[in-house]
């Protein structure tokens, strides 16, 4: 989502140049481009705030927060979208729980998803295995191993061993260019929180109200 802009701008430039009988106005290619834009953006200055960890949000996060959900409250409306039971979690409850909890990144299922996929992974390799004892088996003996601390170590230690030896780059200069990308991320993402609050959006209808109203017009 942080790359919303890129993202929705290549995408409105390739619908501008299609030609169809049935084809939108440019005006609505570029509002509908710019609303998806600034909703993708929207979420992602929600989850980057939602991601800290409890006691390391401080009160310009929860400001930034509680604005952004407002924001996201007027798009959802905008672009005629129904309020699933998550997107009511997010609106109605995420900002009040942060602030309740003082942050709860570390709750979140990061971790869990990771031991997800690499099951996932694993069961991919022992697919092919005909007997389902030797599956569960041979699933087993793989995720020991990768989980054994001295195997992990052994592991790691040899892939750098053979690793590649590329130009070193000064930690002091890496971590000034981590700093300076988030700056710019926190930048566009107040830019956009901004502009939003400015509601200049126009409602999208859905296409069953497109339907209702074609429908209305014929009687």
């Amino acid at each position: 989502m942080a790359q919303a802009g890129k993202l929705f701008a290549d995408i409105e430039a390739y619908l501008l140049t299609i030609t169809h009988p049935d084809r939108c106005t440019d005006d609505i290619i570029i509002s509908t481009c710019k609303l998806h834009w600034d909703v993708a953006t929207t979420l992602d200055t929600i989850t980057s705030k939602m991601r800290l960890k409890q006691g390391h949000p401080k009160p310009e996060d929860f400001e930034v927060l509680q604005r952004a959900v407002q924001n996201l409250d007027y798009l959802w409306t905008q672009m005629g979208l129904s309020y699933t039971p998550k997107i009511h979690g997010m609106l109605g409850h995420a900002s009040t729980q942060m602030e309740r909890l003082g942050g709860f990144g570390d709750l979140l299922e990061d971790d869990l998803e990771h031991l997800h996929q690499t099951s996932k992974r694993i069961t991919d390799w022992t697919s092919r295995i005909k007997s389902r004892t030797q599956q569960a088996l041979s699933h087993s003996k793989i995720e020991a191993k990768q989980n054994h601390i001295e195997v992990r170590d052994a592991t790691l230690k040899q892939k750098l061993d053979f690793k590649r030896e590329f130009k070193v780059v000064r930690k002091a200069d890496a971590i000034a260019r981590g700093v300076e990308a988030k700056a710019e991320r926190d930048e566009k993402r107040l830019n956009t929180l901004s502009s939003v609050e400015q509601k200049q959006h126009q409602r999208h209808l859905t296409f069953q109200e497109k339907e209702k109203l074609r429908l209305l017009n014929l009687s």
